[in-house]
Formats: C-alpha cells, sequence, structure tokens
C-alpha cells in the first residue's frame, strides 16, 4: 500500500465539497468570484470579442482566482468552486439567454413561460448531458488535443473556410485548455510549496505534470483526467460530463493490467485510488448523481466485462455511498457472476445500479439509421439513454404532461390556475362529448397539441445554444466539431438530438379506464359532475375516489384492456416526435424518462380522475402508479412492454419494487436473473430494483437518524430515503405496501 489507511482519510474526503476549508491565499471564495464576474466580461465585450473568447477568458479568470487545495489525505486536488448551484459564469450566461429570449427567441420565450406556468409541460434549454471523447483524451491528452485542434484550425484558414464564427469557435478551445493547464501549474506549485516530501503529494505532483505533458500512462493518471475534466466542465465551464470515463472497465483496463505487470501499484494501491475516486462524488452528491458504465460486447461477440470490472463494484460497495450511479450493459453474453454480484449490492441496499440491455439498444439503434459499430460501442449517459460514442449529443429539450389534459378537457382548453387557454384545437367541449371515443380523441387532439408546441419552442431554444453557452471544453475532444468548426454541443456533432420526454404515462391510463369505467360503462357519475368533484379536490367524493382507486383497472397488473391504451399512448406520441427534424440538424426521439418532472408537474396539475389530489406525482418513467400494481411484478413487465421501445427510443426505463423476503438466497438471485431476462426478451431496455419493505421505510421515516445509509432508486439516479421530502417518502411506502411477501 503506498498511503495511509483510507478509513484514515475518509471523514476528509465525505466533507471535501460539503464543508471544504482552503488556504486564504490561494485564491478569493466562489461567492466573490460570482460577484464580479460580469464587469469583467463587460470589459471584454467592449473590445468587441466574440462570445467564444469572452467565455474562455472568463474561464480564465475564475481559474486564476479560485481557491485550491491539494490535501495529503486525498489523491485528487480541491477546488474553490465546488458548489454547483454557484457556478461562476452563471451570470454570464442567464444574461445571454435573457438576451436571446427577448429579441431572436422572444415569441418562444413568452409561450414556454406562460405554458411553463401553467404546468402543459417543461421547456428549458439543456446543458447537462454531454458525454466527451473519452478515447482521444487517453491517446492524446490535453497538450495532444492542442496540437490536433491547431492543424484543424490551419486546414480550415487553408481551405477559406475560417470564417469569424469558425475562428472564435477555435480560439474559445484554445484559450480555453491552455487556461486548464496553467490552472494545473498552480496546483503543482500549491503541493510543492505545502507538501513537498510528502510520498501521496509527490505522486499526485508527477500525475499533474504528466498531464501538463501528455496523455496519462498509468491507472492513477486516467483517473485524475476524468476527475479534474468533470470539475472543469460541470463545475466552471457549465457543462456536466454525463458519463465519468464513459466505458469505465473497459477504458481502465489496459492501464490496470500494464501496472500490475510493472509493479508500479499493487493490487491494494488500485483499490485505494478507486475508493478515493469514488468518494469525489460521494462527497459532491448531487442530487441526481454521477454516472459510468460497465461491461458490454466486443466486436467478436464476447463479453466486455473483466477482472477489474468486479473490483469496482467491489469497491463501491464496500463505501456504501449512494453515488456514482452504475449501468451494466447486460447480454447474453453476460457472465452469471456479474449479475449475482449486482443482485447481492440491490438486495443489501446498494440501490444505485441500473441494468440495460445491449442487445434492445442495438436493436433500436440499427432501427433508427446507426451503424452496428455505433450500436454496439454507444456510450449510456445521465441515467440511462443512450448515443453513438464521440459522436452523439442528445438534449433533452422538453418534458410533455400527460396528465395537465385531463384538467384542459374539463375545463374547455383553460388551466383553471393560471387562466391559460390553449387556442385552436379541434376537440368537443365537455358538454358535447358523447361517448368515451369522443372524450379519448379529445384527449389525442390535446397530446398533439402539447407535442407540437414543444418542439416549435424547442427549435427556437435550441437553434441559439451556441449563442448562450459555447462549449469550447466538450468541442475540443469532438473530431467532427473540429472538422465543421461549428460547436460540438449545438450543431457540431454527428448527431445532434433532442429528446422530448413524456411523463405521467401509466397515470395517463389509469385515468382513462376512471373516464371509460365509471362515466361511460358504469354510469355511475356524469362528466360535468366529475368536473365539479374534481374542481373541489375530491372533497364529499370520497367513497367514489375510493372505488375508483380500488378499480383493478390500472396499469401495471398484465391487463390487456388496460395495457392497450399504454401502447396506444407511447404509439400516437413516438409517431409525432420520432424522426421530427430539430433546429441543430439532428431530430427528435420521444423518451419514457420523465426525471424529476413527475414531481414538479404534477405540483402544477389538479386533481385527476384516476382518483390523484391536487399537486400530487404522477407515475414516473414508464412504471406504474405508486401503489397501483397489485398482481405481481410479472404482470407489471407483461404491462410495461406492450409499449414498445422503438416508439420511444430516448430511453425506455421501467422501476421495480420488490420485497427482500422474495429475493432471499440463492432462489431469489435466480428469480432476479429471471426477470431480468424476462424484461429484456420482451423488449424492455433499462431496469432498475428497489428491494425494501414497507415497516423499514416507515421506521426510517420515523427515525431518520437510525437509518442515514438507507438508499432509494429515484427515477434515473439513488439518493438517501431520510433526505426525500415526506410526501416522496410517502410514495414509497404507498408502493411498497402493495409488494407481496
Amino acid at each position: 500500500m503506498l498511503y495511509a489507511d483510507f478509513d484514515a482519510d475518509r471523514e476528509y474526503l465525505i466533507n471535501k465539497f460539503r464543508k471544504p476549508v482552503f488556504e486564504e491565499g490561494t485564491g478569493v471564495s466562489q461567492e466573490d468570484i460570482v460577484s464580479h464576474i460580469l464587469e469583467f466580461a463587460d470589459s471584454l465585450i467592449a473590445e468587441d470579442l466574440p462570445k467564444p473568447v469572452v467565455k474562455a477568458r472568463c474561464f480564465e479568470r475564475v481559474c486564476q482566482q479560485m481557491y485550491i487545495d491539494v490535501n495529503p489525505h486525498d489523491d485528487f486536488p480541491g477546488f474553490g468552486c465546488f458548489d454547483r448551484k454557484k457556478r461562476p459564469l452563471a451570470p454570464l450566461l442567464g444574461r445571454w439567454n435573457a438576451e436571446i429570449d427577448t429579441t431572436v427567441n422572444k415569441e418562444c420565450a413568452q409561450i414556454c413561460a406562460a405554458r411553463n406556468q401553467a404546468g402543459l409541460h417543461m421547456i428549458w434549454k439543456d446543458f447537462d448531458h454531454s458525454v466527451p471523447d473519452w478515447d482521444a483524451m487517453l491517446e492524446l491528452g490535453y497538450p495532444g488535443l492542442l496540437e490536433r485542434l491547431k492543424k484543424f484550425r490551419a486546414g480550415h484558414e487553408k481551405n477559406g473556410t475560417l470564417t469569424p464564427a469558425v475562428a472564435a469557435h477555435f480560439d474559445g478551445m484554445e484559450l480555453t485548455v491552455n487556461a486548464l493547464l496553467d490552472h494545473l501549474q498552480k496546483l503543482i506549485d500549491f503541493a510543492r510549496s505545502h507538501h513537498a516530501g510528502n510520498p501521496r503529494i509527490e505522486r499526485e505532483i508527477a500525475c499533474l505534470e504528466q498531464l501538463r505533458r501528455g496523455a496519462p500512462q498509468d491507472f492513477y493518471q486516467v483517473l485524475m483526467l476524468i476527475y479534474i475534466h468533470f470539475y472543469y466542465c460541470e463545475h466552471i465551464d457549465h457543462f456536466q460530463v454525463r458519463s465519468l470515463g464513459g466505458n469505465l472497465d473497459v477504458l481502465l483496463l489496459p492501464y490496470y493490467e500494464r501496472d500490475l505487470k510493472e509493479g508500479r501499484y499493487t493490487l491494494e494501491d488500485i483499490r485505494e485510488f478507486l475508493s478515493c475516486f469514488l468518494m469525489q462524488w460521494g462527497s459532491i452528491d448531487n442530487y441526481w448523481g454521477h454516472p459510468f458504465y460497465l461491461g458490454g460486447t466486443a466486436e467478436d461477440g464476447s463479453t466486455l466485462y473483466n477482472e477489474l470490472t468486479y473490483i469496482i463494484l467491489d469497491v463501491f460497495d464496500e463505501l456504501h455511498i449512494p453515488t456514482p450511479k452504475i449501468q451494466l450493459k447486460i447480454a447474453g453474453n453476460t457472465p452469471q457472476k456479474l449479475l449475482d454480484t449486482a443482485f447481492r449490492m440491490i438486495r443489501d441496499g446498494h440501490s444505485s445500479l441500473v441494468f440495460v440491455s445491449d442487445e434492445n439498444i442495438r436493436k433500436v439503434m440499427r432501427g433508427y439509421g446507426f451503424s452496428e459499430t455505433e450500436a454496439r460501442t454507444c456510450d449510456i449517459r445521465g441515467c440511462y439513454e443512450f448515443v453513438p460514442r464521440a459522436s452523439g449529443n442528445t438534449t433533452g429539450a422538453g418534458h410533455a404532461n400527460f396528465m395537465k389534459i385531463f384538467e384542459l378537457i374539463f375545463n374547455d382548453g383553460t388551466d383553471p390556475v393560471t387562466n391559460y387557454k390553449v387556442k385552436d384545437v379541434p376537440v368537443l367541449k365537455l358538454d358535447e362529448i358523447k361517448s368515451f371515443d369522443d372524450f379519448f380523441k379529445s384527449y389525442l387532439h390535446y397530446l398533439d397539441e402539447i407535442l407540437e408546441t414543444i418542439m416549435r419552442c424547442a427549435d427556437g431554444n435550441e437553434a441559439t445554444l451556441h449563442e448562450i453557452n459555447p462549449s469550447p471544453l466538450y468541442s475540443v475532444t469532438i473530431l467532427n466539431s473540429l472538422k465543421t468548426g461549428r460547436d460540438a454541443f449545438s450543431n457540431g456533432n454527428v448527431y445532434n438530438n433532442s429528446a422530448i420526454l413524456l411523463c405521467g404515462i401509466a397515470s395517463a391510463v389509469d385515468a382513462l379506464m376512471a373516464v371509460k369505467r365509471f362515466v361511460f360503462e358504469k354510469k355511475e357519475i356524469t362528466l360535468q359532475q366529475f368536473k365539479e368533484i374534481l374542481k373541489n379536490n375530491w372533497q364529499n367524493a370520497e367513497e367514489l375516489r375510493s372505488k375508483i382507486l380500488r378499480d383493478k383497472n390500472k396499469f401495471g397488473n398484465g391487463i390487456g384492456e388496460v395495457d392497450f391504451y399504454a401502447h396506444i399512448l407511447a404509439h400516437y406520441a413516438g409517431r409525432k416526435i420520432n424522426s421530427r427534424p430539430n433546429a441543430r440538424g439532428g431530430f427528435y426521439r420521444a423518451s419514457g424518462h420523465c426525471a424529476r418532472q413527475f414531481i414538479l408537474l404534477g405540483g402544477k396539475t389538479g386533481a385527476t380522475p384516476d382518483g390523484r389530489l391536487a399537486g400530487e406525482e404522477f407515475s414516473k418513467n414508464l412504471s406504474p402508479a405508486m401503489g397501483m400494481d397489485r398482481n405481481g411484478v410479472t404482470a407489471l413487465v407483461k404491462s410495461v412492454c406492450t409499449m414498445n421501445a422503438f416508439d420511444l427510443p430516448g430511453d425506455f426505463p421501467l422501476d421495480v419494487m420488490m420485497h427482500p423476503a422474495t429475493v432471499q438466497g440463492e432462489e431469489g438471485l435466480a428469480a432476479l436473473r429471471g426477470l431480468l431476462y424476462t424484461y429484456f426478451a420482451k423488449g424492455g431496455i433499462a431496469i432498475h430494483f428497489n428491494i425494501f419493505d414497507a415497516e423499514t421505510l416507515k421506521e426510517a421515516q420515523k427515525n431518520p437518524e437510525k437509518y442515514a445509509n438507507l438508499q432509494i432508486r429515484v427515477c434515473g439516479w439513488n439518493v438517501r430515503f431520510v433526505e426525500l421530502a415526506k410526501a416522496e417518502q410517502d410514495a414509497y411506502i404507498k408502493r411498497a405496501e402493495n409488494v407481496a411477501e
């Protein structure tokens, strides 16, 4: 072992980004940088510098001014801009966004604001879903990326394509990378002046020096490159890195094998490097987590899982932190050992693993025109989304609220809270609807209007992404950005796609079934009476609400008539969205993922016919509404897979909750494997598990101090149960109460 025991460092590491301590002489506070960044930017704008250059110079300014730290308890340096909610360039980018939204994008911005407030959808400009070309970074390092950049710039100059905009793009990248390299030297100088002779710090100095000279040469240096690139990108350059090293076990394997063979590091050293590396994100602890993926399939059809895979999982399991989140590519070649390792971790309360079907991703991607290699080697990024490695960037352009439509139908197109009126939709008024077919047709017409508006507004938003937030640190890694001279995040990738996320599909199906059954089949209530009940948030209608909630016709129970409507909704939305050209030279893709909008849009939606109260959350992803799946997990999988992943190519995720008693022992592992492969055999793409009982969750709610490490999977990320809002905790308890032992 190179250094002191990791356990001695853990307290420092967990507090590194939560309660950071910096030496005063190393820089100024994050708040001070934020408060002065616009003044500095204005001085550059006064020189008539283009936006990519202004942003790059501001990036340089932050690097020069922020606090730094190199600590003997850590293998990775500390940075003063640790608070993502106060990122230093936010005031400048916010101003540029406001300028765009009050000029060239004024109409779309006004539409978005009014309709977002009404809860019809949530539309925004997304800068949070990019993955750099990690292979290029490992091959070239920052100095090599700079040399490659200069060659392409010279080519543009020779070919007459070095326009002022292209020149500004190259200038911004070059300035930013040079500022980063200068900052690495600042870290080196600090380390030498404060900790000279400390063997751990000497190793860190040597590592940083190598990254200033060229490409990483060993296991530790690769981890350092991933860490610093994440930090500079996300916390300063204002772009999330949505896969930490990408295919991490495959990426690291050659360095791991060479380091052990040459005696550079021992296995214990490797494990300590991994522990320290993973703890960086355990300390940052952003709500949505930070991902990387493991495994996959080689060109010859063999598995890419390897010795290092199990070491990474074992180290992560020992740390018992809720993030990073790990995506596992699963295929027929995946070893049973890998599956059992992952399922034991989940069974023991480590919920941050998600399984994705390598083979079904391949089918969907090939069906949309991607090559065999692009499909096989695709990056899994964010929560479970998949994009061609080093050549694709997909934004999350907007979320459609499938539940708001009921308020529109019952109020003749008007949101009852904001009084926003949806106009020019060819639907019947409420008192003209005479059949469920009439009602459902109105639903589809309003859905059509919402989807069309999202895409129209997203076109306005996304045409100017590079003018709001140029992406130098991302673009410099992307070959096509250098070839075209265009910003890689905006329109300089090979594939510049935009996802429309569909929120509340299962809840919408339940609400449709309630109208069909209780209004048109049983005739227990009229639409006008239903309108008044919903207006009053189910007050004085408890008996009817109880009947509806108990009714068996709920999505997630394998009932053909119910699941038929889930298929129709997904297919209808997918048909409208998929392959529609966007404003960045790419296409739109429909997605079954809803992120946190099942809560946020739920808060903007009144009571609905499924028995849901005003402000309550919806169903999330493609899963049933909380507590509505009562016929077991096999029926749940049957319901979800009546939808088709080709209709939802953005992603196709299922959340499964199981009782601990059903997955114990070897038989329990076999049951989990069987469920996984059944879901994949039916066309599913992503699946993750929560395994606990309602009593444990209730006890954790009452005594949170005793359950500080109880993890729970939320949509596409992992959190501590005790940190959820009570309403969210109650929803999980409700669903757990319906999970059979």
